[in-house]
This record gives structure tokens, sequence and C-alpha cells, in this order.
């Protein structure tokens, strides 16, 4: 266990140490054990500064503290134990980086003043492993009891579809002790004639010092055109820490056969005609509007009004430049608890 911080007496200290160290595979749970000393009572909680990924995700603490008491020399402290999580996602000689932690304290329960703190923990070397017969799969989450499930509404069938119809996917990983940001985002792809949008959520559940992760990711295809559509199938391949080999799971390919909907390309086609003559419209009264502004511009000699006048009046006609369905890459969490 090492000590950092400053060491005179009557300072506020850190240790660190990590539990589960020994033979990591990738993807694999570390706890970082995070104590806090302080030469009195604590004031507040603590803030954790975490790095960003260098090999290693790390997890903010997830519960509440194990507070105790303990004498260093002459100096009664005030303990706090934190949990971080650490996953190393490659395998290789890593290290988890130091994390910055800040915290306030008072030498007596009644003192009107803090004491702030701030340290850092000591970097901790991982030796990590690739999972037997993962080599050659990239980034490889080992954990127990890993379940991956999708349902559909409505389900896929063998009936033709109307065009206009839509299908909500459910993809949902769970896992015990593995944050639901591990998992990877479900791929959606393009596939021409289906409008594909898709919406993520992190659903973790913390008890007693257990942690549930979950990932659920809902996506919706909707069927633009007539035509024969597949949805592909998709493998996810993880290793079992408790059966120590890798598992497998497959969600199969969906096929969609859409036909012609009277209904729905009606509507289409209303709403490109009546977005044609709203277009033409505004030209003709813009326009109609041009002439007398130029005339008064003329009239006055003033150029700067000719110039305001012209930009008034087209400005209807510039491009609408619309915000994208299609989610972009979600981030990290806030690096600051």
């Amino acid at each position: 266990m090492l000590l950092c911080g400053d060491l005179r007496g009557q300072e506020a200290k850190v240790r660190t140490s990590t539990e589960g160290a020994d033979a990591v595979w990738t993807g694999q749970k570390v706890t970082l054990v995070v104590e806090l000393l302080a030469p009195g009572y604590f004031s507040g909680a603590p803030s954790f500064d975490l790095p960003g990924p260098q090999g290693v995700l790390l997890v903010p603490p997830v519960d509440h503290p194990v507070v105790g008491r303990e004498t260093v020399g002459d100096t009664d402290y005030t303990v706090q134990r934190h949990e971080l999580f650490a996953y190393p996602m490659r395998a290789g000689d890593l290290t988890i980086p130091a994390v910055g932690v800040r915290f306030a304290f008072k030498r007596a329960p009644l003192d009107a003043n803090t004491i702030a703190a701030a340290m850092a923990t000591q970097p901790q070397p991982l030796e990590v492993k690739t999972p037997p017969g993962a080599e050659k799969l990239g980034q490889v989450i080992s954990a127990r009891d890993l379940k991956l499930e999708e349902s559909w509404k409505p389900e896929p069938g063998r009936t033709d579809i109307l065009a206009g119809a839509a299908f909500t996917r459910t993809v949902t990983f769970t896992a015990p002790d593995v944050p639901g940001m591990v998992f990877p985002p479900f791929p959606t792809g393009d596939i021409a004639g289906l409008g594909i949008y898709a919406k993520h959520n992190l659903l973790d559940q913390s008890d007693r010092g257990t942690m549930q992760g979950k990932r659920q990711d809902t996506i919706t295809y909707l069927c633009e055109r007539p035509g024969h559509f597949t949805i592909p199938a998709t493998r996810f391949i993880w290793f079992d820490l408790a059966g120590r080999q890798l598992r497998t799971n497959d969600l199969p390919a969906r096929t969609l056969n859409v036909v012609a909907n009277a209904a729905y390309a009606s509507t289409t086609e209303a709403t490109s005609e009546g977005g044609s003559l709203a277009s033409t419209s505004r030209l003709w009264w813009g326009l109609a509007g041009l002439v007398p502004a130029v005339a008064l511009a003329c009239l006055t000699g003033w150029r700067s009004r000719l110039w305001s006048a012209l930009c008034v009046l087209v400005a209807p006609f510039r491009p609408v430049h619309l915000q994208t369905l299609n989610p972009t890459a979600i981030s990290n969490p806030g690096r600051e608890t």
C-alpha cells in the first residue's frame, strides 16, 4: 500500500491500492481503493478528477464511502474508503493513472473554517492479458453472466409491410460489475430505403457495493419506399470469467418486404408539391417587392439602403440547413464527480 500527499503531521493524506489486479484479462474490472485521511473531520463530499482513457477506463465511486478512525503516530484521522473501478481495454503493461482528489476538513467538529486539501493517488501498474482465443477479435469484455437481448415492436414477420410503417428494436446489454459505458454501441449502419434513428441509454444500478451495468439502444426503422430490405445479423463475443472461455451471442438477420402504400405516397407527394408552390409564391412576391425597393434606393441615392433592402428580400430564399437526425457518438461521462 502506497502513501501519498504531505507527510508532515497534522496534514491530510491519501492511500492507494488495487484489488483483483492479479491475472487481469482485457475488459475485466479492477478495483482501485482510495483511502482519504483527514486529521479531524470531513466537511462535505470529496471530488475526484478522472483522467482521460489511456488504455484504462476509470469509473468514479458508485456507493457511499466506508468511514472509520485511525491513529498514525500521534495524530487521529478520520478515514474514508472509496472504491473506483478500472477497466483495461487492451492487453500489455498498463498503468492506472493518478487520480486527482479534492476535499475539505475541520480540525474540530465545531470549527467554523474548513481546510482544503488537494492531492493525487499513486499510479498503479497492471499486467493485462488477452483472453485465450481472442487474439484477433479486437476489444473483448471479460465478465460474468453477461446477457445480450433484443425485442421488436412490432415483430417483423413474413407478411408484406406498407411503406410508411415503422419498427422499434430494443437491444439491451447487462452484466454484473460492468458499467454500461463499457458495452459497445449497437451498430445501425445505413440501408437505402430505410430511415434509421437510434437512441442510447445507460441504466446502471448499484446496491450495497454491487453494480449491475446496463446499456440499452433503441433503434427505429422507418420504411420509406417499397422494396426488399435485409437488416444484417450481429455477433457479439465476450470472455466468460467463470467458465474461462469465449462466449458468443448472435442476433439474427431480419427481412422487410415493403409494398406501395397509396396513402403514404399521396401524403409525401402533397407535402412536396405544397413546398414547391409555397417557394414559387414567395419568389413572385419577392420580385414584386424588389421593384419599389430599388426605385426608392435610386431616388434617395443611398447605396446602403439598397443593400439592406436586397438582404431582407433575399433572406427567405437562402437554403435552410437542417440538423441531422442521426445521433453522434456518445462521449464519456463528466470527468469530475
